[in-house]
């Protein structure tokens, strides 16, 4: 799961890197490329990360050691509805909804393809 994460991730960044000489001479279209390459780069860091602490979560991790390990005093910063939703995807709980949310099917789609 960490390692699709970081392809992806590496990937958004890469693209931002790459924007700089694509459009060198449209500063305007550099700024908003550059920031929804760098945003989405971060969001799905985000996910990782939570996905990853609503784990520990669920493993028992003593609270106090989750929050220095996140270095927040506030692991559901990290620890999103989405976040869960993907662990449960990746781990085959089943969805607390009716309707399987977008991060259950990703994470199931991912722990296949990783197996």
């Amino acid at each position: 799961m960490v390692t699709h994460h970081c392809r992806h991730i590496n990937a958004y960044l890469a693209h931002a890197h790459s924007l700089g000489t694509l459009h060198e001479d449209c500063m305007r279209e550099w700024q908003r490329l550059v920031l929804y390459a760098l945003t989405n780069a971060l969001a799905h860091n985000h996910l990782v990360v939570g996905t990853i602490a609503a784990y520990l979560q669920r493993q028992n991790l003593d609270a106090d050691l989750l929050r220095r390990y996140l270095q927040s005093p506030h692991p559901d910063r990290y620890v999103t509805r989405e976040a869960v939703d993907h662990l449960d995807g990746l781990t085959g709980a089943v969805p607390e909804t009716r309707a399987e949310p977008t991060w259950v099917a990703v994470g199931r789609r991912i722990a296949r393809n990783t197996h």
